[in-house]
């Protein structure tokens, strides 16, 4: 017997009980709690509502949320906890119920793509189809950004709340950066764990990193 897809176990009440373990009670203002949270305001893009930015795995939308009060930013999110979505709608965000693989957005309609601590659960089959629908909704000249765990090597680990899972740690800007018009411009790694130092142990990297999606000239 084969196990289900992690992506159905989330949409069916497991995305619901991480939210439930991970909500917060206050507004999201500690940036040594968010390191990609700094660096997205770095971004060179225009202040106001003609600036789309999509975060997948929102969960309550407090990332979004700073960003649209910073920046004045268009702010979507999607995310597999029906109960993430509402508290995010609670704060403004237009949340949907969702998946990486699959995204409910045009194609070349957003200009910030920000994946939130969720690629490390997801499907290793579906990491091709995940970087296709990033690349289909960014726009030519776009921004991509990742916060998750960071190994320079495969590697997995038993979920620690829902047997048959899986917690997986790996290269994931590299799902993008063999194409020609993704490169890195900031990659910083730490300790997962506060006080959110510098570590040289691979078992605790997590990294925020920010990719630009530059459109290639013809020829």
């Amino acid at each position: 017997m084969t196990n289900p897809l992690q992506r159905d176990v989330f949409l069916s009440g497991e995305g619901d009980a991480w939210f439930q373990r991970n909500r917060r009670n206050q507004p999201l203002a500690d940036t040594a709690e968010d390191p990609l949270l700094p660096l997205l305001l770095e971004l060179p893009l225009e202040a106001g509502s003609g600036t789309s930015v999509v975060e997948v795995g929102c969960g309550q939308g407090l990332r979004l949320q700073s960003l649209a009060n910073q920046r004045d930013w268009a702010i979507s999110g999607v995310d597999p906890s029906a109960q993430a979505v509402a508290a995010a709608e609670q704060l403004g965000v237009d949340a949907r119920v969702g998946t990486a693989d699959s995204l409910p957005y045009s194609d070349r309609s957003v200009d910030l793509l920000v994946f939130g601590f969720c690629l490390y659960l997801c499907d290793r089959d579906h990491l091709f189809q995940i970087a296709a629908e990033a690349h289909r909704v960014l726009k030519p000249e776009s921004w991509l950004a990742i916060l998750d765990f960071w190994s320079p090597y495969q590697r997995s680990n038993p979920y620690h709340h829902k047997i048959g899972i899986l917690s997986f740690k790996s290269n994931l800007p590299a799902m993008f950066l063999w194409h020609p018009e993704y490169v890195i411009t900031d990659h910083k790694l730490r300790h997962h764990t506060p006080p959110y130092c510098h570590t040289d142990s691979a078992d605790d990297w997590v990294a925020a990193t920010v990719i630009r999606r530059s459109a290639i000239s013809p020829l």
